[in-house]
């Protein structure tokens, strides 16, 4: 039994037609095993058309009618060499994929480098599961910067789908595409919940924020209830309306430090519960609050800034993954 190369069953795979070769790093050139040409509606519209016209030719006998024939397929053969060369030599480079909340569209951004003198026009860009294909032109020697959206529906790390660059230049009658996979992808942070578990003046933050005794005391938002805390601080219309037991929040200015455990945050199920902290973080932080978070397994010392709620964001993000 004669056994097939891998190589050779990578290439004789119709699937890589439409998918693509396996995802690497990049850069990846569209060489002659990348780029496939066919006819589009257009194409075998004018077959059928030139086929009937020879036929008639050949019927009447009409050598005007045989030119004609022979040279319009002799001009839209002609015109797959130059849609295969609108493609070929170009190199695909990943750019920048900048973190997302589910439910917002994630940004790819694709670099594509036409190193050689030819104006590459008439150029097309479509993630695989989605409609949307963006055209674009690439001028000689030059870098053309694609940004493409894909739907960030879960939380956690999105791949990059496939993407396939294609051109129908110059004549509209052919084709040509070029699968490509490039190893990239978008964090998802985790769905913000509402602000507010009963819509009061400030957004709840989370628990554990306590003033220094002596300052004055403002009202911060509301935690979880625990035993032991005081029951003048109990949340009694929330308890009324079947809302939860959840204590009032104070904060003494500047000394109030969050801490933002996921024991003790409300919720149904664990994506209920990482919404409910992710909006605390993004409270925190626009407050200008010290925070920490704390989930199982993982714990973040208190801090603020960019870095930290970056930091606080990603734990939530890739929480069980």
């Amino acid at each position: 039994m004669i056994s097939v190369p891998t190589e050779w069953k990578e290439r004789l795979d119709l699937r890589r037609f439409f998918r693509g070769e396996k995802a690497v790093d990049g850069p990846i050139p569209l060489t002659h095993r990348r780029v496939f040409i066919l006819p589009n509606r257009r194409g075998f519209g004018l077959a059928l058309l030139l086929a009937i016209q020879f036929l008639a030719a050949i019927h009447y006998s009409n050598n005007l009618a045989f030119i004609l024939t022979f040279l319009l397929a002799g001009i839209a053969m002609q015109s797959t060499l130059y849609a295969f060369r609108n493609l070929a030599g170009l190199s695909v480079r990943r750019g920048k994929a900048p973190p997302v909340f589910a439910g917002e569209p994630a940004r790819f951004e694709l670099h594509l480098d036409n190193p050689s003198r030819i104006h590459r026009l008439g150029l097309g860009a479509r993630l695989a599961g989605t409609a949307t294909t963006i055209r674009f032109d690439v001028a000689p020697q030059s870098t053309a910067t694609l940004i493409l959206h894909a739907e960030a529906e879960k939380r956690g790390w999105l791949p990059l789908p496939t993407v396939t660059f294609d051109t129908s230049f110059p004549l509209g009658l052919f084709r040509a595409w070029s699968p490509v996979n490039l190893r990239q992808r978008a964090l998802v942070y985790p769905r913000p919940a509402p602000p507010g578990i009963e819509p009061p003046a400030s957004p709840p933050l989370g628990h554990g924020a306590r003033p220094n005794p002596g300052e004055e005391e403002d009202f911060y938002g509301f935690t979880g209830y625990r035993p032991g805390d005081p029951l003048k601080r109990i949340h009694w219309k929330g308890v009324a309306k079947g809302q939860g037991v959840h204590v009032k929040q104070y904060a003494g200015g500047e000394a109030a430090e969050l801490v933002l455990d996921w024991q003790y945050t409300p919720g149904a199920d664990i994506e209920a519960r990482l919404s409910r902290l992710c909006r605390w973080v993004l409270d925190a932080d626009a407050a200008g609050t010290r925070y920490s978070l704390r989930l199982p397994g993982v714990v973040i010392g208190k801090g603020r800034g960019e870095a930290h709620r970056a930091r606080c964001l990603e734990a939530l993000a890739l929480f069980g993954k």
